[in-house]
């Protein structure tokens, strides 16, 4: 137990530090670079697919999200892909780290290159939120990739997810709330129906931060607009 503990040490670099998640599970980190938040956990509290769905995740960062799924036993065939290989390659340790490897495949590639049309029951995604017309770019290049729309807009994010998705997939999202009418103005256009949406605020006394979607593709259904969510009221 002593020599795994050990072991398990020295898989950290310098330059990372240790999440510790419920049930025993950890994150590798970087302490400079992009680092999961609330969002991405929210995010997969979120989903409602079924265990058996195949999932793919656009923008796997850390591999937070298919950590957290395949803890709860929501999923069990996901394909976590990220376009920076550093991420990419953290994402696999995590999901080695973890005993996770044989459920989650890991994409080191643009999602716009990924041919695998009408493969997937779900996809999952916590987007670059910022534009980049005008705006300050992070220094940091694995942030300002994580953070700013560089490498993937809100218009590509939703074709692609519509591209990837079998007829009546389920798309599930998080984003900042202020772009709330963007989204649906571009899930119309790709033939997606929102399904579920629900706002998350920092506390009751605040405007809403983060709004969650989950929407279906070639299939109208009777939105559903759910309690808000305070992040400070969580357990």
């Amino acid at each position: 137990m002593l020599e795994d503990k050990i072991e398990r040490a020295r898989e950290i670099l310098e330059d990372e530090d240790i999440t510790l998640l419920d049930d025993g599970a950890d994150i590798i980190q970087k302490k400079q670079g992009f680092r999961f938040g609330a969002d991405a956990v929210i995010l997969a509290e979120f989903y409602r697919g079924k265990s058996r769905a195949k999932i793919l995740e656009i923008g796997s960062g850390t591999g937070i999200i298919p950590i957290l799924l395949c803890q709860r036993n929501a999923a069990s065939d996901i394909t976590a892909l990220e376009i920076q290989r550093e991420m990419a390659e953290l994402t696999q340790r995590n999901l080695r780290r973890n005993s996770m490897e044989d459920r989650v495949r890991v994409l080191n590639m643009d999602v716009k290159e990924l041919r695998e049309g009408n493969t997937y029951d779900c996809v999952i995604s916590n987007p670059p939120y910022m534009t980049i017309d005008g705006k300050k770019i992070n220094p940091n290049d694995s942030r300002a990739v994580a953070r700013h729309e560089i490498s993937l807009n809100l218009r590509e994010l939703v074709e692609n997810a519509k591209r990837l998705l079998k007829p009546r997939g389920q798309f599930y999202m998080i984003h900042r709330s202020y772009r709330l009418s963007e989204i649906l103005v571009e899930l119309e256009r790709n033939d997606f129906s929102p399904k579920r949406i629900r706002s998350v605020y920092s506390d009751r006394f605040s405007e809403a931060k983060l709004v969650l979607v989950e929407a279906s593709k070639g299939r109208r259904e009777k939105l559903t607009i759910e309690q808000p969510l305070y992040l400070d009221e969580r357990e």
